[in-house]
């Protein structure tokens, strides 16, 4: 069994527990009510006033104490991890859900008259139980267990060989071979229709658990996927997020860097215009002084010429 499957175990078995505190109330506070309204039923609580309620009282003690057993041993259970608990803890637990409380009706209903009673009903009790707690092969078994115990005590009953208890005084169907056949049949079909039923219902049920639990495996790794996906795009998006504030930055220090730029190149033109006026001033004196040259040049030919004369 997987962890699932164990804490769905768990879960049914301490259900058939809190369950059987009050089937064990009912069925005993039934029986005090009818031993003290109605003095002609006696079964096998017969005696005095007493006794017949300590025999009552008995029977509720035992069901209570393996009860209470069971509610211990599941309530340290409980307390270890989903992990450590065996299988074969569950499955012996499980089996105890039915067979204690199989054996307790059967006690019952021989008490109550067998034939002469209803109490053979108590057994579709323990089908229903079962149905929580088991598949359907497990049903089929508890409704096989139940027909056993029923037809072996009316069996053994008819036989001599344990005493009949009436249920009520001077009344009786028992010994009747008709009665006691038409009554084993009857069991029969109804505990196998409600057997079948009960099977069928947990089946249907099981099932629709596999499919819930599929879904939800499904529906789990889809999401592991997108938290997968989402964690990407997280990282893609913490990535993006940097990338833009590197080039915020790039872009910050570009356009310092253009209008240092257009800073040192109003300052080349401002001194290139400057270089340029000292040129230009500066030609105009070579030129000068290149004309001043040609008349002292022009000068001294005439004085030359004149002095030749």
């Amino acid at each position: 069994m997987d962890a699932f499957e164990k804490q769905q175990r768990i879960e049914s078995i301490n259900g058939i527990i809190k369950v059987r505190w009050f089937i064990v109330a009912i069925i005993v506070g039934l029986g005090f009510i009818l031993k003290a309204k109605y003095f002609g039923w006696v079964g096998g609580f017969q005696g005095d006033f007493l006794s017949g309620y300590l025999k009552m009282g008995a029977f509720g003690l035992a069901a209570f104490g393996y009860n209470f057993i069971f509610w211990f041993f599941m309530r340290r259970l409980r307390r270890r991890p989903i992990e450590k608990i065996s299988d074969r803890a569950l499955n012996i637990m499980a089996a105890l859900q039915i067979i204690p409380d199989q054996l307790m009706f059967t006690l019952v209903y021989y008490n109550t008259g067998t034939v002469d009673g209803m109490s053979f009903l108590f057994y579709f009790i323990s089908v229903f139980l079962a149905s929580s707690i088991y598949k359907s092969k497990g049903i089929i078994l508890t409704g096989l267990l139940s027909g056993f115990f029923y037809t072996g005590l009316l069996i053994v009953e008819y036989q001599g060989l344990i005493p009949h208890l009436n249920t009520y005084q001077g009344v009786t169907l028992f010994g009747s071979p008709y009665v006691t056949r038409g009554k084993i049949i009857s069991f029969i079909f109804y505990i196998g229709i409600m057997t079948f039923a009960a099977a069928f219902l947990s089946n249907l049920i099981r099932n629709r658990e596999k499919k819930l639990r599929e879904q939800r495996d499904q529906l789990s790794g889809q999401t592991q996927l997108l938290t997968v996906q989402t964690q990407e795009l997280t990282e893609t998006r913490d990535y993006l997020h940097e990338a833009l504030t590197k080039s915020d930055k790039a872009r910050s220090e570009l356009e310092k860097t253009k209008e240092e730029q257009q800073k040192t190149n109003l300052e080349l033109k401002a001194k290139l215009e400057e270089v340029e006026k000292y040129g230009q001033v500066t030609t105009g004196r070579e030129l000068k002084m290149i004309e001043l040259k040609d008349k002292i040049k022009t000068l001294e030919q005439r004085i030359g010429d004149l002095e030749k004369k």
